[in-house]
């Protein structure tokens, strides 16, 4: 018999048997609140990303993204002959719009021979180089106050001779989390499982070049199915390189547009509430007939993780509704049926102290 388990499988047996009531604690003290998976209690979560900051983002992906009231993330490539240093106005104007604009490096370094420069003819000072003058051109051009997340040119994670590839894969490491605080790569192919997340080595769903919407949805359908996030590639759309159509991608826009159960945001802002989610701290602050507090604590750097969390707290039996204060100001409180219980959903504002929960009277 294999009683082996995955390591999944432990870590929730070991969150579970956590998260019982000490000996001696009163079943009537209540659940604590939690994050839910998504925000909104959302069945999964999607990110449209786009590399290379070419021409066809934004003469047909923005106004498509636009057109359907969603954000993009967009790895721009800020070297001389970029569109970041020809269009100036049109990437102002597309990260006023709410797309996320991230580093593609300076000159895309890449392993591929057939594409100039060559990460092999790369030392250390260089590599470090193309970090810190990429994510110095975002911010000073669009003064970025959240952080700046990455994409790795052509999905490399190392560069330099054969001999130093190992050495040299832990040093970019190093120089992108000095300047970044999520990374996305392109040659893993996998829907990114919150709990698993690495976020210096986030994964894709896979190639989109020439494909179609059906084709696009069954990239999508693991994420969907498994309630995980899904981080699509684009390049050229409607032209350039490594090109979809721009039916293609407005036809996957208006499914995501439509289909509300899915969080279509950006790639940091999905990377923002994971870690929130990972790291935020509840404990029971008060407990009476007629209310619940909770003190909360977020241990992440607020500067960059700003999100508000959606958190979920099942109410006690004899409870109809509720309302919610978050640090003594009200929150929007709404109320989900499952199961034969309630339970009250509240988006909760980064970096409050105090939740509070009252009984609603009838």
């Amino acid at each position: 018999m294999d009683n082996s388990i995955s390591r999944r499988q432990f870590l929730g047996a070991a969150a579970a048997a956590a998260a019982l009531p000490s000996v001696g604690a009163s079943a009537s003290a209540g659940t604590l609140p939690g994050p839910t998976r998504w925000p909104g209690d959302r069945s999964a979560a999607i990110s449209l990303t786009f590399d290379d900051a070419m021409q066809t983002q934004l003469d047909n992906a923005g106004p498509i993204l636009k057109k359907h009231g969603l954000n993009g993330t967009f790895f721009a490539i800020t070297g001389p002959s970029s569109t970041w240093r020809k269009r100036p106005d049109d990437w102002a104007r597309m990260a006023a719009e709410g797309n996320e604009i991230a580093s593609h490096t300076v000159h895309h370094p890449c392993m591929l021979k057939a594409i100039k420069p060559h990460s092999q003819d790369y030392t250390p000072d260089m590599m470090l180089k193309e970090m810190r003058d990429s994510s110095e051109s975002i911010i000073s051009r669009l003064g970025v106050r959240r952080g700046l997340t990455f994409a790795y040119p052509c999905g490399d994670m190392t560069f330099g001779s054969e001999a130093e590839l190992a050495r040299n894969q832990a040093r970019y490491l190093d120089y992108v989390a000095q300047y970044y605080f999520a990374a996305r790569g392109y040659n893993t192919w996998a829907p990114v499982v919150a709990e698993d997340i690495n976020p210096l080595t986030v994964p894709v769903l896979g190639w989109t070049v020439g494909r179609d919407f059906p084709s696009l949805l069954d990239q999508l359908e693991p994420a969907r199915q498994g309630h995980h996030w899904g981080v699509f590639v684009f390049h050229g759309v409607g032209g350039q390189w490594l090109s979809v159509t721009n039916q293609t991608l407005d036809e996957l826009a208006g499914f995501l547009a439509r289909h509300t159960e899915i969080w279509t945001a950006t790639f940091g802002d999905v990377v923002r509430h994971i870690q929130e989610a990972k790291a935020l701290k509840v404990r029971a602050d008060e407990s009476a007939a007629e209310r619940h507090a909770f003190a909360l604590s977020w241990p992440l750097d607020s500067k960059v993780y700003d999100l508000p969390l959606t958190l979920k707290w099942t109410l006690p039996s004899a409870w109809t509704s509720c309302t919610a204060q978050a640090d003594g100001r009200p929150l929007k409180c709404s109320i989900k049926v499952s199961g034969g219980g309630k339970t009250a959903l509240a988006d909760v504002p980064a970096q409050t102290k105090s939740l509070r929960f009252v009984k609603k009277q009838a």
